[in-house]
């Protein structure tokens, strides 16, 4: 029914969720979307100028999103270098250049593949502990770098930094999601 009675109106105010968002949380905002020189003038004092900046920021690229970049490059520089076409995702079986290019498309494709939960992980996380968060977030930007270069200059092996300091981005906001579960259903 249309409108809705008052009861129901009520009922519907009632289940709406309402999320605080900490003064720190720019810090995990800015690992996910970087910064630029508009949103330094912004009032930082007012909700209206922290919204102002927020929204600044959130026009510029993402932090993650530059380490994909990079591997996304990598992957074009070497199709064309290896003469990988598409539509194919990795290069032929037998393909004389089958490892080189695939190490480079692994690379991008291991970050993409683990990316999404990254990103949820980091924005749950950072509403409780932004400065941690946005830490990890950089963290993981570097060491997912660090991995496609070390993947795609040196084969499986050169994967090892990289992959060592992603990781400590990710599995300590892995821990820390765990931790806000058991808060929530011991004390919430």
């Amino acid at each position: 029914m249309w409108p809705l009675s008052a009861s129901a109106a009520e009922e519907v105010a009632a289940t709406v969720v309402s999320i605080d968002v900490p003064a720190d949380y720019k810090w995990v905002l800015l690992a996910l979307v970087g910064t630029n020189q508009r949103s330094t003038r912004a009032s930082h004092a007012s909700i209206a100028g922290a919204r102002a900046s927020l929204a600044s920021m959130a026009t510029t690229r993402a932090g993650v999103f530059f380490a994909n970049q990079y591997l996304v490059v990598g992957v074009m520089q070497a199709r064309k270098k290896y003469g990988v076409k598409y539509p194919n995702l990795y290069a032929p079986p037998g393909h004389k250049n089958e490892e080189a290019f695939n190490c480079a498309q692994r690379a991008h494709q291991n970050t993409v593949e683990s990316q999404a939960l990254f990103l949820v992980e980091l924005v749950i996380v950072g509403l409780f502990y932004p400065l941690f968060a946005a830490t990890c977030g950089a963290l993981y930007s570097v060491g997912r770098i660090l991995y496609g270069y070390g993947y795609a200059t040196k084969g499986p092996d050169g994967r090892l930094i990289g992959s060592l300091i992603s990781h400590l981005g990710d599995l300590p906001l892995q821990i820390a999601v765990f931790k806000l579960c058991y808060v929530a259903f011991t004390t919430w």
